[in-house]
């Protein structure tokens, strides 16, 4: 759906998509009406009222409006020759079909077929009701049924307009056109539907449809009927078959039973229409005048002659009076002064469209009778404003109140509700009651309207003190003008024109007429007042209508004697043309509108005792054309009548009158109105006769006739009223027929103008004999005044006429022969003050009413001077004078037209100056006539259409003023002298006046105290749209001022000592006053635009904030920018913005820029402001770089990733360095040069910075500012500032990258590297060009000691941990090649030599001395001094140390001492701020740095204790602490010390005091117990019970530092747990420091060396292990007697009952080896495993007795050797007992003798073996470190004591876990052998008598073994030791290659080995104690394991 669209809004970009989409869903609409009328209508009668309200609900629908929706005829009538194309339906609609909701698939869906279906089915729906009317009542009026199916058949024309293919409806048209009794329509249908291309024609013949041939056939026989034989024999009926249909088909196929066949045309019998009694038909009148009635007669006589009505022989026309009309007394038709009704008689409406259309279609009767009509019609409405009602329908008017309307209330009072009589009769009774509540009322008025009061007022008072200083007259008061608006009845003759033509547009807006909307509304293109060269030839010649010269008083003729005129005609039988007969002698004949006839000369008629309205006029114009037959045979039969009867009466004395004369009055009448009509048919030629008429020549010739008919019928008339005349002087009606006839010569082109003007002169002498008589006939366009001054200019045209045929001649080529011929006449015409007989009056100039005439020809209404008699001279003037003469005396159309002709002739030499002048000369006439007598005397409607077509005139010559100003505004203004200036400020103030009383009339609305206006036949907010038109229409004129007033400045400057001043005045009170109306935006924003303009070229206004606030407002309003400093300066005018674009965006950079400046930019992020910024930057967009630009840039990239040259920090404090870069010149980077991009930078820098962040987030605010510091770098490299804010945007980005982790400072990342670098070169230029060219203002110095600050902070902090100087370092890359002096051999070197720490603090002081000196204040800068000096100190005495230590000489540098070191540190206490802020922790850092410093000085011997109880005491923290007694008593003061600190340090975030709190106790002691202290003190805040590392970093801490901190603690705290032998912490600390990598600083060293003094602490302290042990115990063990120790080791180890520090010590260095997780080399930790599993292995080992595993092996051994003794084939293979052993239980495998480790155990001594044997193979480490790791494990679950010895593998006991037994899979080998030997099936699994459960590598194996156990809490699992099963099965298949373990030994490692182990003890509450070690688990892999073994 289309976005609603206010009707005064003109959419610059409104898409077409918008339009079809509304159309769209008004076209749905109008298809769901008739979905809802055709449901009603097929329902039956009963639903026939629903059906007829449906019917006129959808053709009032809007689709019914579309200009597409009219029948092509309708639109050639309104549109005629505009009309390019009639397929306007398929062309509009050709986009597809609208998608229904609901609709099946045969209804309509595009406007096409609905306005189709519409019509036809509303045909037959009305033909539907006739037949059920027939068989209800029997029988029809002949009027009604008539009228009834004519509209029936109208509907179908229409159907068939729209779609002409429907041949059934062309069927029933042509049966309905039957019952009419029309052949000619009944034959045309009949022909349509046979109608069809010429190729298909035989088709269609010879296969006819049943349609086709039903028409076929009732076309013949209709032709033959009609004896047209001719059509017989041709196509398509000669080629038809000769067949007749049967009744019954014809009966089936005729549409309409009621009606005959088409073939049987009804015809009307005028026998029956004779015999039929005569009918009265009855003329109901729109309008209840005498141009209503003459409306109805008219349209009744056009519909009758067109055949639109059925024709009534011997009808009577009667008038229908209405209810209201008194008909008995006479007296009361005439309208009273009190008559509401008597008002509204001036408001004539305009014929509808239909109407006119009607009146053409006579086509039968002369050519006057059509085209004459609709040319005089069209003529007409083009002259009354150029606007005529809309195309469309007329809506219905909207329902409106009885005392709105002027109507008295019914009686009963039931014309109202009671509501309103309640609310009605409340109001008078408390009006009643109290006085004050008048005044009351207005005080609320005016409290409502105040804004706009005080902004008018405002606005007046400026203006008329710059009028004052111009010596032109004042714009008036808007007080006074709001009353006169606001009290009508208090206007008195003494308003002067211009507040009477500002109360005439108010009364017409109010009013609602549409006529005022159609002047303001209509899109014609205004001609500037009739301005054209024809139009201007045409008010010369006399074409255009003429005017009364002086103002015409006479009443308006409304319905004065209406009734009793209809009351005679509805007593007689008169036929229309005697009823129009009738109506035009009551208008023309003497006395006939009088209630009291008057005899004698004194008598007048209606026209010329009255005024006609408009519409009288074309109406009283039609008939006498359309009925001048029946007119001119009535009174040439009457003239002869009364010439006999006068014969008679002349010869016959009897039969004289009483009053002896021979004419009776009756008789003199006749003889008047026949004169009259001569009078108005020369009236109608004299109009039409032109060239440019637009009158065909035949109508011209028909109306030629008429008019010499006429005249000679007048002449034969007046000669006969002269012979009855008793004298022969000549009155009124005589010179009327005298002037008429002398003018009718003049139009007659056989007379000679030599015979005109002799004819002329004598009527002039006989006006001249008559003393000026003036004969007043105003209804008559060509003679409405008879006096002299007519004749003399009449007699001035045509001696003037080749001059003007020649000025406005359109050949005319030469425009500088225009220019010497108009100029010289028309420049002292206009201005009167050079002529002193015409400076009494100078702009009182008259004209008469707008008439209109019978060829409706538009012109301009005539104004000329009041009419004097022309008195000969003597003196012969020159033709100069004459002319000038005549020009002052000219019409208001001939002057524009002569203006219009000089300015197009100074256009053709192009020369604006001049064409301006032009325009505002123009101007001037147009607002003087406002002021002439004519204007102000005529009607109110009248003036009401004048006042605003003149302003919609002016209104485009302002456009076309400022376009001229706007192209050129040097030299527009060249030609206007000052006295022009004057006149030319005058008039626009004047029109200021005027169109300020339509805002007057929208604030009433605007408030409630005034409806809204609505005008009859346009839309609801039409009145909205007028008010916009008028507001552009102002705002042009505020602009002309405004460009006049600066002229006025400039030519008077004396007057206007600040002009800047009172042009800026003036352009703010205008814009307030318009704003506060909102509409300051209308005529497109112009002079929003040019008050921008004009504001930014003011840089002298005295008020500068005013001026900036003014500037911002006008800017809100342009483009919805906020500007203002002052949020509360904003004021919502309601204006639509524009769009921002690139130019004027450039143009404002300069004000956004001050405005910002204004602002702290910390603040600036949170205002509009910044949003405004964002816009404007947006709209700026990114130019292309130059390739100066991209050097630059390149410059710039590779210099802030240089290494830093010393040379460079100390030339920048002498204020030298530079960059080698390329000028950039403004024009190019426009942008940069206004340090745009430095406010970007700066705002995203300072968004970044104000953040508080709590953790670690993205930078994207700090790459912006980066990009917008290096863009305005790029344009120059000598802004300080610029350079300043990117050195702290990549300090900003350093520390962001060191403030949430320490991975980057581990991983030694270049990107730290890079910032520190680029921010040390940022501040290296900031200095140096902040030396050179930085102000002393003092916002710049105490901006430069900040950057001294920042500066001094980045290179100590560069200088300490966590950066260790890395960016002052040169790295490989960076060195640069060098040639040898001598060997000329190309090495690599150092540039330079890198900048040392003593030199990097000692330049690090001077920046903070510089600081200081800037900001002595900032305590930071102390306090940063004071460390520089202690570090400095501290070095230099570190170095005295050492050189004396190794005996050299230290040459003691001139360094700073302690006491400069202590004495900055008391300037920072003292400079600390006395009041912290709320919310703020104190500062500590001074006071704990001096109390360090002091106790360090102490501990070196450099002062004793009571110098350092003295520099401690500086600080006030230690006012309650006794000093101390001596030396010894220095640690418990120290220490009272800085509890004290840490007591006022209540959250505890400074960690330092802590910490030297530690080391106090600590230091310089051996004695364990300090240890313990120590640790305590740690303990109690920063390392938690779970060894949680709680370092919290202070406000004040550099970045990054808080992980070294967190690192050196560490450290302490490592020694401290080495001291305290503190296992269970050390575990604890080693798994956090292990598991947070990114929380220290250099983490793999504090890990490094907490593993060794780990290792150290297991092996020297707990276990007691020797190094080494490994080596001696395992070197001369073989394996299998290793294996055997091993798995008895293995089981001991993981007995539940087993205790030994050693195994402790075991599992605790496994635990860390995985713990490393490879992190550290473990060549320390393997050394500690395997010397203590030497240690087990030597101590414990020999102590263990056998498994059981080996009992069980000793037996099958001894089976075996029986076996071997018994007789066996020598043929067996002695290799069996070579081979390996079988590790899943077979008997076959070989047999080792046991009692090579045990011989006591042995039943019988071993028989002799000789076989040869192996070598013995070594233990491997890794099998140590395997085996060792398999006698940590603990087992796996504890069996109870019941258990029996042994246990089926297969079948385990039902009390008995089962145990997770571990399938091995065997080799192919093998499993060969064991599929010849089946496994025993009574193999059992050995369990220790000690109740323990065999770890799971001793298990024997079997091929399948019982589910695994899954019995044992899965958190008993060790989350460090999980197995996958790709490492168990490596296991299993390093276990199958050994092949010399036992035959039953099975050495595989379990798969949850440390099921049970013992879990590391932590705290509980700690939530980030679960370390997830599963991950960190490493295992050793099988091949490792397979190559030990």
């Amino acid at each position: 759906m289309s976005a609603f669209k206010a009707l005064n809004l003109d959419s610059e970009n409104e898409s077409e998509d918008e339009v079809d989409n509304t159309k769209e869903i008004q076209t749905e609409e109008a298809l769901k009406l008739y979905v809802t009328a055709l449901k009603y209508q097929s329902e039956g009668p009963e639903s026939f009222d629903k059906a007829a309200a449906a019917y006129k609900e959808l053709f009032e629908s809007e689709v019914f409006k579309y200009t597409e929706s009219l029948s092509e005829w309708k639109r050639h009538e309104l549109f005629g020759d505009s009309l390019v194309f009639d397929s306007i339906l398929e062309d509009e609609f050709e986009a597809g079909p609208v998608q229904l909701t609901g609709a099946n698939e045969s209804a309509p869906n595009t406007l096409p077929q609905i306005l189709h279906l519409s019509y036809k089915n509303h045909g037959q729906f009305m033909l539907q009701t006739m037949q059920h009317y027939l068989q209800e009542h029997g029988t029809v009026p002949q009027d009604q049924g008539s009228t009834h199916v004519l509209s029936a058949l109208q509907q179908f024309a229409e159907a068939l307009d729209k779609e002409d293919t429907d041949l059934d409806l062309w069927l029933r048209t042509a049966s309905v056109a039957a019952l009419l009794g029309s052949h000619r329509i009944t034959r045309f249908c009949l022909e349509a539907v046979l109608d069809g291309d010429d190729e298909l024609l035989d088709s269609i013949l010879r296969l006819p449809g049943l349609e086709e041939g039903f028409a076929g056939q009732q076309l013949r026989e209709l032709v033959a009927k009609l004896e047209d034989s001719l059509s017989l024999q041709q196509a398509p009926l000669s080629y038809m078959p000769r067949k007749k249909l049967s009744e019954l088909i014809k009966k089936r196929l005729n549409p309409y039973p009621f009606a005959p066949l088409p073939s049987e045309v009804s015809k009307t019998n005028p026998s029956n229409a004779t015999e039929r009694e005569p009918e009265r038909i009855l003329l109901a009148p729109a309008k209840w005048d005498w141009a209503g009635l003459g409306e109805a007669i008219l349209h009744h006589f056009l519909a009758d002659q067109g055949g639109y009505i059925e024709p009534v022989a011997g009808a009577c026309i009667n008038i229908d009076i209405p209810s209201d009309v008194s008909v008995d007394d006479p007296s009361g038709d005439e309208p009273t002064l009190d008559d509401p009704s008597a008002e509204t008689i001036e408001e004539q409406a305009e014929p509808s469209k239909e109407e006119q259309a009607v009146a053409t279609t006579n086509e039968q009767g002369d050519v006057s009778t059509g085209n004459n009509v609709k040319e005089i019609d069209a003529k007409e409405d083009e002259e009354q404003g150029g606007a005529a009602t809309p195309p469309g329908p007329t809506p219905a008017s909207r329902k409106r109140s009885t005392d709105s309307a002027g109507f008295p209330e019914a009686e009963g009072g039931r014309g109202r509700s009671k509501r309103l009589r309640a609310r009605d009769s409340f109001a008078a009774e408390g009006s009643a009651g109290a006085e004050p509540g008048p005044l009351d009322a207005a005080k609320q008025l005016e409290d409502k309207l105040y804004a706009f009061i005080h902004a008018d007022k405002c606005l007046y008072e400026i203006v008329n003190d710059i009028f004052e200083r111009l010596d032109v007259e004042s714009l008036g008061s808007p007080e006074e003008l709001r009353v006169l608006l606001s009290n009508p009845q208090s206007e008195t003759s003494s308003v002067n024109g211009v507040d009477k033509a500002a109360s005439d547009m108010y009364n017409a807006l109010q009013s609602g007429d549409a006529k005022i909307a159609g002047v303001l509304l209509s899109s014609e293109p205004v001609d500037l007042g009739g301005m054209s060269r024809e139009a201007g030839l045409n008010a010369f010649l006399g074409y255009a209508k003429s005017s009364n010269s002086r103002a015409c008083s006479k009443p308006i003729l409304g319905r004065e004697r209406l009734g009793a005129f209809s009351r005679n005609v509805n007593d007689t039988w008169l036929s229309i043309k005697e009823v129009a007969l009738t109506w035009l002698e009551n208008l023309l004949a003497p006395n006939a509108l009088l209630n009291t006839p008057c005899l004698g000369p004194e008598s007048k008629s209606g026209y010329m005792d009255y005024r006609w309205a408009e519409d009288l006029k074309r109406h009283l114009v039609q008939i006498i054309v359309n009925f001048d037959d029946y007119i001119y045979e009535y009174f040439l039969a009457r003239l002869e009548q009364i010439n006999a009867e006068v014969l008679v009466r002349s010869v016959d004395a009897q039969k004289r009158l009483p009053t002896g004369e021979l004419l009776s009055t009756n008789e003199s009448a006749q003889i008047e109105v026949i004169e009259t009509i001569f009078e108005l048919h020369l009236d109608i030629y004299s109009l039409i006769r032109h060239p440019h008429s637009g009158v065909d020549v035949v109508t011209q010739t028909v109306q030629k006739h008429r008019l010499h008919r006429w005249c000679a019928l007048a002449r034969d008339a007046m000669h006969l009223r002269s012979s009855c005349m008793p004298t022969d002087e000549m009155d009124e009606l005589a010179l009327r027929h005298v002037w008429a006839f002398v003018f009718q010569m003049s139009v007659n082109d056989d007379i000679s103008p030599e015979l005109v003007i002799h004819a002329m002169g004598e009527l002039k002498g006989i006006f001249e004999s008559r003393d000026g008589l003036v004969i007043e006939v105003q209804n008559n366009a060509v003679m409405p005044e008879l006096s002299v001054a007519a004749i003399d200019r009449e007699l001035a045209r045509i001696s003037m006429k080749d001059f003007f045929l020649r000025v406005f001649d359109q050949d005319e080529k030469d425009p500088v022969t225009v220019i010497e011929s108009l100029e010289p006449i028309l420049e002292p015409a206009e201005e009167p003050l050079e002529e002193p007989e015409n400076d009494q009056h100078p702009n009182e100039q008259t004209e008469s009413e707008v008439i209109s005439d019978t060829a409706a020809v538009q012109a301009d209404v005539n104004m000329q001077s009041p009419p004097t008699p022309i008195v000969e001279s003597s003196v012969a003037r020159s033709p100069s004078q004459e002319m000038k003469k005549f020009l002052d005396t000219a019409s208001i159309s001939l002057r524009l037209s002569l203006w219009q002709r000089l300015r197009e002739a100074y256009e053709a030499i192009e020369y604006p100056p001049k064409v301006m002048s032009c325009y505002l000369r123009s101007i001037e006439i147009l607002i003087a006539e406002f002021k002439s007598p004519a204007h102000l005397d005529s009607p109110d409607s009248d003036r009401y259409v004048k006042v605003l077509s003149r302003l919609r005139i002016i209104d485009e010559v302002l456009a076309k003023i400022l376009h001229i100003i706007k192209d050129d505004s040097t030299t527009a203004f060249d030609c206007l002298t000052y006295k022009h200036l004057q006149t030319s400020i005058t008039t626009i103030s004047e029109l200021l006046r005027i169109l300020h009383a339509g805002n007057f009339l929208e604030d009433l609305v605007r408030v409630g105290n005034c409806s809204l206006p609505r005008f009859e036949g346009y839309p609801q907010a039409t009145f909205l749209t007028i008010t916009a038109r008028l507001h552009d229409m102002q705002l042009r004129a505020w602009m002309l001022q405004y460009f006049l007033l600066r002229e006025g400045t400039l030519q008077n400057p004396s007057a206007f000592p600040t002009p800047s001043e009172d042009k800026f005045e003036f352009l703010r009170h205008v814009h307030h006053a318009t704003g506060v109306r909102s509409f300051c935006h209308a005529s497109g924003r112009l002079f929003l635009r040019l008050a921008k303009d004009e504001i930014l070229a003011m840089d002298d206004v005295i008020d500068g904030n005013t001026r900036d606030t003014e500037l911002a407002q006008v800017l809100h309003d342009l483009y919805g920018l906020k500007i203002f400093i002052q949020p509360g300066d904003c004021h919502e005018y309601n204006s639509v913005p524009e769009v921002l674009e690139r130019k004027m965006a450039s143009q404002l950079l300069s004000f956004v820029l001050s405005q910002a400046n204004k602002i702290n930019i910390k603040d600036l992020p949170k205002t509009d402001l910044k949003t405004t910024i964002d816009k404007v930057h947006g709209a700026l967009g990114r130019l292309k770089p130059n390739e100066d630009i991209v050097l630059n840039r390149k410059v710039l990239t590779t210099y802030l990733k240089s290494p830093i040259n010393p040379v460079a920090l100390f030339n920048c404090i002498k204020g030298i360095g530079s960059l080698s870069t390329r000028f950039i010149p403004d024009s190019v980077a426009v942008t940069a040069s206004k340090g745009w991009y430095y406010l970007m930078g700066n705002i995203a820098l300072s968004k970044f910075r104000s953040q508080k962040r709590l953790t670690q987030g993205p930078t994207e605010d700090l790459n912006f500012a980066q990009a917008f510091f290096l863009q305005d770098l790029e344009y120059s490299v000598d802004r300080w500032e610029t350079w300043y804010r990117l050195a702290q945007a990549n300090d900003a980005q350093l520390e962001e990258c060191v403030s949430w982790t320490a991975e980057k400072m581990n991983s030694n990342s270049v990107e730290l590297i890079h910032f520190q670098r680029a921010a040390i070169h940022c501040y290296v230029m900031a200095t140096a060009c902040a030396v050179r060219d930085a102000d002393v203002a003092p916002q710049t110095l105490a901006k430069v000691a900040e950057l001294y600050t920042d500066f001094g902070n980045r290179i100590y902090s560069s200088s300490r941990e966590p950066f260790n100087m890395s960016a002052f370092k040169i790295r490989d890359t960076e060195k640069k090649y060098y040639s040898g002096r001598e060997s000329h051999v190309v090495y690599q070197h150092e540039p330079f030599v890198a900048l040392s720490e003593y030199t990097a603090w000692k330049f690090a002081s001077v920046l903070y001395k510089r600081a200081i000196n800037g900001n002595p204040d900032k305590w930071w800068n102390h306090y940063m001094l004071a460390k520089c000096l202690w570090k400095m100190y501290t070095h230099n005495t570190k170095a005295a140390a050492q050189a004396a230590q190794d005996g050299q000489v230290f040459t003691s540098p001139s360094g700073p001492t302690w006491e400069q070191a202590v004495e900055a540190l008391v300037n920072a206490i003292e400079s600390l701020p006395e009041k912290r802020e709320r919310g703020r922790e104190p500062i500590l850092e001074p006071h704990y740095k001096l109390a360090s410093i002091a106790h360090k000085l102490f501990q070196r011997k450099v002062i004793d204790h009571e110098k350092a109880c003295e520099i401690i005491k500086n600080t006030h923290y230690v006012q309650n602490i006794g000093g101390p007694e001596n030396a010894d008593d220095w640690e418990r003061y120290i220490l009272a010390v800085i509890k004290a600190l840490r007591t006022a340090d209540k959250s505890a975030w400074h960690h330092r005091m802590i910490a030297r709190a530690a080391h106090i106790i600590y230091d310089d002691s051996t004695e364990a117990m300090v240890a313990y202290g120590a640790k305590h003190e740690l303990t109690q805040q920063m390392f938690t019970k779970t060894m949680t590392v709680q370092v919290w970093k202070p406000e004040h801490e550099r970045p990054g530092r808080h992980f070294v901190y967190t690192t050196r603690y560490t450290h302490f705290f490592i020694e401290l747990l080495t001291k305290t032998t503190d296992k269970a912490n050390f575990e604890a600390l080693a798994k956090r420091v292990r598991r947070k990598h990114t929380d220290f600083f250099e983490h793999s060293k504090l890990w490094q060396e907490l593993c060794s003094q780990y290792l150290k602490l297991l092996r020297n302290v707990l276990g007691k292990i020797p190094n080494g042990h490994e080596d001696a115990v395992f070197k001369s063990v073989n394996y299998e007697e290793f294996s055997i120790m091993a798995a008895r080791l293995e089981a001991w180890c993981q007995d539940n009952n087993t205790q030994h520090p050693v195994l402790d010590t075991l599992r605790d260095a496994i635990e860390l080896k995985r713990l490393n997780n490879g992190l550290m080399k473990s060549t320390a930790i393997d050394d500690l495993i395997g010397d203590t599993y030497a240690m087990l292995y030597s101590q414990i080992g020999p102590t263990l007795s056998a498994l059981p595993q080996e009992q069980q092996g000793q037996q099958q051994s001894s089976a075996s050797g029986q076996q071997t003794n018994a007789p066996t084939d020598t043929t067996t293979d002695t290799s069996s007992a070579q081979a390996p052993p079988q590790l899943d239980g077979s008997t076959e495998s070989a047999n080792l003798p046991f009692s090579i480790y045990h011989p006591n155990q042995l039943s019988q001594p071993p028989s002799a073996d000789n076989t040869a044997r192996p070598r013995a193979k070594a233990v491997g480490r890794r099998e140590v470190q395997r085996r060792a790791e398999g006698a940590s494990a603990k087992p796996s679950a504890t069996v109870p004591a019941t258990t029996h010895a042994t246990m089926t593998i297969r079948s385990p006991s039902a009390h008995v876990h089962p145990q997770v037994v571990i399938p091995v899979r065997a080799s192919p080998a093998k499993h060969e052998a064991n599929s010849q030997s089946p496994i025993k099936s009574n193999a059992q699994l050995q369990i220790p008598a000690s109740g323990s459960v065999t770890a799971p590598g001793s298990v024997a194996n079997a091929d399948s073994s019982a589910p695994p156990s899954v019995h044992d809490d899965a958190d008993d699992e060790s989350e460090l030791s999980e197995l996958d099963d790709s490492e168990v099965r490596e296991m299993e298949e390093t276990v199958d290659v050994n092949d010399s373990l036992l035959e039953g030994e099975v050495s595989s490692n379990p798969m949850f080995p440390y099921l049970n182990s013992r879990k590391t003890v932590d705290d509980a509450d700690d939530s980030d104690n679960a370390v997830d070690d599963t991950s960190e688990a490493q295992y050793e892999t099988a091949e490792e394991v397979v190559e030990d073994i």
